[in-house]
């Protein structure tokens, strides 16, 4: 049997959150006239979707790889308040992982492998795969104060066998499986923390979407070798119009520049000292960056 009772429980206090904070609001309001008023005000102005955080997935190196949150809000110099997380990784059938680092500091995290086998019946894609249930209890521990747009890593795995087939892929509340009746919503990323700077601690999940590069494959593996170690940076970094790739003296044959939903908008394949961005929004990229010698390393590029 797949484990919920983390999840529901999650569940269960977004709806107490929510309900305490239209309870409070009308129990301050006098005359039922402007009890409606406010009522309708905080339905048209509360969005969950506003304040919240993204997931994606990092690979610091071949078989290493981070699952990250990215902010969707400035939360000014409130630091948000966690109390869990949670996500499931989906890698080929046999093949395991081990968690390498959990974070904010204290969080005390829980590992359930899930045979692909079990289930298939729900999701037949399943069958050469397998799951790795991760959920952590981070204890109240704190993020930074953090403007938009900021990676904050949460669990760092290493991928063991050195797999050169098949991925390794966040699942999406969205798939077949996460959406499956039987499943009832065991199997959904979430993170509850608490976003709002007052005096109350509410937690709510605050996980909207997987964003930027949520999957990669090891069939490039066994022909292409990532080095995030290459000595290869851009500056400026934040940048508002052009950034320069700084090589010191590694030969660039390639660039390219992916937004946070894994989409591919730029590649360069010449004129690497300088690369006009201006015509990009502004927003998180990924710029990767391809030497001569086959290697790669990708750097995270916040355009203003």
């Amino acid at each position: 049997m797949i484990p919920d009772s983390i999840y529901k429980q999650g569940k269960i206090k977004i709806v107490i959150s929510k309900m305490n904070l239209f309870k409070s609001i009308i129990m301050k309001i006098s005359t039922p006239l402007s009890i409606m008023t406010t009522f309708i005000i905080c339905l048209l102005s509360y969005n969950g979707n506003t304040q919240n955080y993204n997931f994606t997935l990092i690979q610091n190196s071949n078989y290493n790889f981070t699952v990250a949150a990215v902010s969707q809000f400035d939360s000014g110099s409130f630091q948000p308040i966690t109390q869990s997380y949670g996500f499931v990784l989906v890698v080929p059938d046999g093949v395991t992982i081990t968690i390498d680092q959990v974070m904010p500091s204290g969080t005390n995290e829980t590992i359930t492998a899930i045979p692909g086998a079990n289930v298939t019946p729900l999701d037949s894609s399943m069958s050469d795969k397998d799951l790795f249930l991760i959920t952590a209890d981070t204890a109240g521990a704190t993020f930074n104060a953090h403007s938009n747009f900021v990676v904050i890593p949460l669990v760092t795995l290493t991928v063991n066998g050195s797999p050169t087939s098949g991925e390794i892929r966040i699942l999406s509340n969205s798939s077949d499986l996460a959406s499956h009746p039987a499943i009832n919503g065991s199997l959904d990323a979430f993170l509850q923390v608490d976003i709002t700077d007052d005096s109350i601690v509410n937690f709510s999940n605050e996980f909207d979407t997987l964003t930027g590069i949520e999957a990669y494959s090891f069939d490039t593996l066994s022909v292409e070798t990532v080095t995030e170690d290459l000595n290869i940076s851009l500056y400026p970094n934040p940048a508002r119009n052009e950034i320069k790739i700084i090589t010191n003296d590694i030969v660039i044959d390639q660039v390219e520049i992916y937004n946070v939903n894994g989409q591919r908008i730029m590649l360069i394949e010449n004129q690497f000292e300088k690369v006009d961005i201006s015509q990009l929004r502004s927003a998180l990229y990924f710029v990767k960056l391809r030497s001569m010698e086959g290697n790669y390393k990708t750097i995270k590029l916040l355009k203003q």
